[in-house]
């Protein structure tokens, strides 16, 4: 009797013996498969993080842009008023001699 609970005793040493290696090989497994992702995740994070580089410049790039466009306008436009300011100041001199012109001239034909 006591051989026999030795033996089955084994037996079940045994089967926890298979058992634990079919979990460790399980647990190998999980680890590659564990590692792999971790792999494809960093790939992903640096591709992610390489294209929002690459936009954050594109963008810094269009706001200089816009930024130097905007400065140039602005330089065209006091060009612009400065041009219409000595227009006017002109046609005002000019209109004021006309008028001295004519007003010389009405007073000598009276």
């Amino acid at each position: 009797k006591l051989q026999g609970e030795l033996q089955a005793a084994q037996s079940a040493a045994n089967a926890a013996s298979t058992a634990a290696a079919g979990g460790e090989s399980e647990l190998q497994a999980a680890q590659a498969r564990a590692a792999e992702f971790e792999g494809q995740l960093a790939a992903a994070r640096a591709d992610f993080d390489a294209q929002l580089s690459s936009q954050r410049e594109a963008a810094d790039a269009a706001a200089a842009s816009l930024t130097a466009a905007a400065v140039k306008l602005q330089g065209e436009l006091q060009a612009a008023r400065s041009g219409l300011q000595a227009a006017e100041a002109t046609a005002a001199g000019q209109l004021a001699a006309a008028r001295s012109d004519f007003e010389a001239q009405l007073s000598s034909q009276r």
